[in-house]
């Protein structure tokens, strides 16, 4: 039961490492750690609340972005539980409780086991595949043979096993009667578990009654059934009566949810209301990798296989299969870098304990002239970093252009790149930007295409225009660093968007820090860049929720070129600080759109991209540890 275009059942299964979570390879702060070493290097820390973990086949899986909205109830089960417990789902699509204990994902699991712990297990589907004898058991002998491996294996951990039958495909008769599709796989389990006296949540009985009542039209809407175009990732369409999209794991979630609750099988509390949760196609997190994916990984950095960044990335296989995380050892690494459109899915992982640990630097500037003489670099040419693959990650490192203004007077054209940003849905997490004019380029490939990143726990550097370009940007809890030019009237420009007017949501500054040494009010926070003169070129910038320094102008927005700021899509949102007014020359945002412009609304495009969601509580993949 794998999706279509993800790795082989075999590949997958032999290479699982739960170190290499999804929350390393997104960037995101992975809270509480599950498997961090202990002082000694030897052991687990302690968490501070119990875990249910997920083992399973493709029907309790969490799936990646990519798979949106399929998805298992495992993936749903967060949306349901209160701050008392977390969840880690490691079900694997293809997996039987053969296969999933021979690969060894079942020692992994048990060493994640601590006592308080629930281990659900719930296989069958695969199982019934007796012509394959890599997964197929036997009701009566073999299948309950393994599945005591699981309950053997979490009683000696001390946590609690908790067998579920396997939920039931979507299968009516012609008089519309919902169809028993498991054989005797459901019985076996529920005859083990009467005999070792295990917790038993009958997912096979309650999903065949909730299938019954929907009915064979009603269950559409559960199962991953999808008109051609209806979503982004299945431009065919769908009819899969297996799986599930974001209602129907959200339903049998609720199913799990119920039984675990009225059984008392876990604590009061933990499911404090079941039937609140709604939209869960919103709220659900779809990670950038499954748990069970594996990266390969490249170091970079002195005594390790390669010296320098763009050799590590010239070393990626094209065409991003599965992702690369490239770890760089501290240091300082001057160079200019260039992640190619045909290798996405590259993450670049900075070791030190800070971001200034690790420096990815250049000196050009657009009036540099390139070493074959054919002209200058031009400002896009000047960056020190270029990348142009998508579902690119960068975490704990500075990317810096220190081209020194002061020693090039007769350099007219200074704008110096520190990362020029091209490729759809980059998350960058707790990096820093550094140069002076035009730090930071988020641009995109063409003018009305729109390619979003997302810049979590950041800090910005410079002082004209250095936020610039056509891209989609999410700035959220980053610090905005203006320097000093030491004027007493005009110490520079923080933003220069020239979105087209297709693409609604352009720049959002949200509950940010704009910073500065310069002089009171000598500091815009933006002006309408229009290049090469284009009138469709109009900025949205939006900074909300944010503190402004003493640095900000009274009038923040200024003109550019002859084009009014007036007429480009400039405003604020309940700001705050010294730099904070509001007055006529200081649009604020409409009452009634504040829905209108949030962090989701700029990231989520057509495909729902939620980046922002890892490492929360709606992330059944957030407890992973994050790799060294």
């Amino acid at each position: 039961m794998s999706a279509p275009g993800a790795p082989s059942r075999r590949t997958v299964l032999t290479a699982f490492a739960l170190a290499a979570g999804s929350a390393a390879l997104t960037g995101a702060t992975a809270s509480p750690v599950l498997a961090a070493p202990d002082a000694a290097g030897s052991g687990v820390k302690r968490r501070d609340r119990p875990v249910l973990f997920v083992v399973g086949d493709s029907t309790s899986s969490a799936y990646r972005h990519s798979e949106r909205p399929r998805a298992g109830w495992g993936q749903a089960l967060p949306l349901l539980l209160g701050p008392q417990a977390g969840v880690l789902d490691l079900a694997w699509s293809g997996a039987s409780s053969k296969s999933y204990a021979d690969a060894g994902l079942l020692d992994r699991v048990l060493a994640l086991l601590q006592p308080g712990d629930h281990l659900l297990i719930s296989f069958g589907h695969n199982d019934e595949k007796v012509e394959d004898p890599a997964r197929g058991t036997l009701p009566g002998s073999t299948f309950e043979g393994y599945l005591r491996r699981y309950l053997d294996g979490a009683a000696a951990r001390g946590a609690q096993p908790v067998l579920v039958t396997p939920v039931e495909r979507r299968r009516f008769d012609a008089f519309g009667a919902a169809r028993d599709t498991h054989g005797a796989y459901p019985q076996a389990v529920r005859e083990l578990a009467a005999s070792t006296g295990t917790p038993l949540v009958d997912l096979t009985a309650s999903s065949k009654e909730l299938w019954q009542r929907l009915g064979p039209e009603g269950t559409t809407s559960h199962f991953l059934h999808l008109a051609p175009g209806e979503h982004p990732q299945y431009p065919q369409g769908s009819a899969d009566n297996t799986h599930f999209q974001a209602l129907g794991a959200l339903a049998v979630a609720r199913l799990v949810a119920r039984e675990l609750r009225s059984k008392r099988i876990v604590p009061p509390g933990w499911f404090p209301d079941l039937d609140t949760v709604t939209d869960p196609l919103a709220r659900m997190h779809w990670p950038s990798e499954r748990p069970v994916d594996t990266p390969a990984v490249l170091d970079v950095g002195p005594g390790r296989p390669f010296r320098t960044v763009q050799a590590a990335v010239d070393a990626v296989e094209p065409g991003g299969a599965r992702r690369t995380v490239i770890r760089i050892q501290p240091g300082e690494y001057r160079e200019v870098l260039h992640v190619p459109a045909g290798k996405p899915r590259i993450s670049l992982v900075g070791t030190g304990d800070r971001p200034e640990d690790v420096v990815l630097v250049h000196d050009n500037a657009s009036g540099t002239g390139k070493p074959d003489g054919s002209g200058p670099f031009g400002t896009s040419g000047s960056a020190s970093a270029r990348v142009d693959g998508a579902d690119f990650v960068a975490r704990n490192l500075t990317f810096a252009n220190d081209f020194d203004e002061a020693a090039h007077p007769e350099m007219k054209d200074r704008q110096a790149v520190a990362l020029h940003l091209m490729g759809d849905r980059a998350v960058l997490s707790g990096v820093r930007f550094l140069g002076n004019q035009d730090t930071l380029l988020v641009n995109s490939p063409a003018s009305g295409v729109a390619s979003r990143s997302w810049f979590d726990r950041c800090w910005v550097e410079g002082d004209v225009d250095f936020v610039f370009g056509r891209g989609t940007a999410v700035f959220e809890d980053c610090e905005i660093r203006s320097l000093d030019r030491g004027s007493a009237t005009n110490n520079g420009y923080v933003a220069a968007g020239s979105q087209d007017l297709s693409i609604a949501h352009g720049y959002l500054f949200d509950r940010c820090r704009f910073t500065s040494e310069a002089a009171r009010g000598t500091v815009h926070l933006g002006r309408p860049w229009h290049p090469s003169g284009d009138p469709r070129a109009v900025a949205q910038v939006l900074v909300r929720d944010s503190w402004l320094g003493a640095h900000v102008s009274a009038s923040p927005w200024t003109d550019m070129s002859g084009f009014s700021w007036r007429d480009a899509r400039f405003a604020e949102h309940h700001n705050r600080g010294p730099g904070a007014q509001v007055t006529p020359d200081r649009p604020q945002l409409p009452a009634g759109e504040e829905d209108r412009f949030t962090v989701r609304a700029y990231l989520e495009g057509d495909d729902g991209w939620a980046p922002q969601l890892a490492g929360t509580a709606a992330d059944s993949t957030a407890l992973l540890a994050l790799p060294g």
